[in-house]
């Protein structure tokens, strides 16, 4: 019977004392702000913030290759929405350009028929090719402008970034369960 008591007595002081440094953490956690990390939002930037729907990381392997007209619905992909603040904006020209950072790309995919295709509201930006990464860690994917006219302070632009294989009538076998990997990475300037 002493034991069962002891045992008891241990259980209750274990978990007393554990209540109290979780409490204790969590207490200055909050008292010294914790985080501001928002996991939705890629970066904000003086009136822009950018808003990632899925995830501002690219990460495939290839598979079978698509045709050029299965794009949209079977490439891999990244959608982010730009949004602007036009009480803050209103005034300024703004030139955003959209990056690929950090590209990890196997050998075999540095080719013609790897493609990348930056669409913003439904018009093509700009199209790059595997050929176009070479040995770079950084790609520049597109540039929307208030002076070209493809961005507007007054409404939200939705981007999707595709990466695919595209078929081209060849073997291309050796092309498929190959990796690739980048970092969508928003940079923007304002001027009056």
């Amino acid at each position: 019977m002493q034991f069962r008591k002891l045992i008891f007595v241990l259980t209750i002081t274990t978990t007393v004392i554990f209540g109290l440094l979780m409490g204790s953490s969590y207490a200055y956690y909050v008292s010294s702000d914790g985080t501001t990390l928002n996991v939705t939002t890629g970066s904000f930037d003086g009136g822009l913030a950018i808003v990632f729907n899925q995830n501002e990381y690219i990460n495939t392997v290839t598979g079978v290759p698509i045709l050029a007209s299965d794009v949209e619905s079977l490439a891999s992909k990244t959608v982010f929405t730009l949004a602007p603040d036009k009480t803050i904006l209103d005034g300024y020209d703004v030139s955003i350009n959209v990056n690929l950072v950090d590209i990890e790309i196997d050998d075999e995919l540095k080719t013609d028929d790897f493609k990348f295709k930056l669409m913003c509201d439904g018009t093509n930006l700009e199209s790059k090719t595997g050929s176009d990464v070479g040995d770079k860690t950084s790609l520049l994917m597109g540039t929307l402008s208030t002076e070209d006219g493809n961005f507007s302070t007054t409404k939200l632009t939705t981007c999707n970034l595709y990466v695919w294989l595209e078929e081209s009538g060849a073997d291309q076998n050796e092309l498929m369960n190959r990796h690739f990997s980048g970092l969508v990475k928003i940079e923007t300037a304002f001027r009056k």
